[in-house]
């Protein structure tokens, strides 16, 4: 089975155990809390919006793939330097809160290039979610091995700076580069946005790299100011 569809498959398996007993918010809090994410209007010239169901929500938000997933997918996980495996998952943790409470779209420019953007009401301490990926677990290297594949590549993240209309708000952006060991593997490259404003929590996520950070920019802007507006 492939990394991700694995990866797919326990992420729903957890949300839906952990969303067990839990009642349902009513039908107008979750037309509204929808009604945060931005349209085309809010969007950089191009995009175009799908809407995400509860399971795609779940997958499409969580993260990149499994490697760096924390969710124990695998038989074996071995990361150097060690305390890097809690702050991976404190990391992926807060992110999977956001599902909870979230109502989700994806951006999608020619045809190619998509950003999730998701709103939530689950609060998230953004700096301690930054510091998990930017502290001293900036760069750690990752093995893993299950009965299907063995893994090994080097995670870097680094901070961005913000678009200049967000300097003031609670947030930050991230790029997170993966090199796997193996030549014939190309790196994987994502931008995170997390924002904390008004009781909610923004996250988009980009799964181009820094060649399209304006383009991410613009979006994670969009998302954040029809927030700023409207509550």
């Amino acid at each position: 089975m492939p990394r991700k569809w694995a990866a797919m498959l326990a992420v729903i398996g957890l949300l839906g155990a952990a969303g067990c007993g839990a009642q349902e918010a009513p039908a107008d809090e979750r037309v509204s809390r929808a009604s945060l994410l931005p349209e085309t209007a809010d969007l950089p010239e191009g995009a175009q919006i799908d809407s995400l169901d509860d399971e795609e929500q779940m997958v499409l938000s969580i993260k990149l793939d499994a490697p760096s997933s924390g969710l124990g997918l695998e038989d074996t996980r071995t990361f150097d330097p060690p305390e890097c495996d809690e702050q991976n998952r404190y990391a992926d943790n807060a992110r999977i809160s956001l599902i909870q409470d979230g109502s989700a779209d994806v951006a999608i420019f020619d045809g190619e290039r998509g950003y999730v953007m998701l709103v939530s009401e689950t609060d998230m301490d953004v700096s301690r979610v930054a510091d998990a990926h930017t502290g001293s677990c900036s760069t750690y290297t990752l093995a893993s091995t299950s009965k299907v594949h063995t893994y090994r590549g080097t995670v870097r993240t680094e901070r961005l700076d913000l678009p200049q209309a967000l300097g003031s708000e609670d947030a930050v952006i991230l790029s997170e580069v993966t090199d796997p060991d193996n030549p014939d593997w190309i790196n994987d490259e994502v931008l995170l946005g997390y924002a904390a404003l008004n009781g909610y929590t923004v996250m988009v996520l980009g799964y181009q790299g820094t060649e399209y950070e304006a383009e991410f920019d613009g979006v994670f802007t969009g998302v954040v100011e029809k927030v700023r507006h409207l509550t």
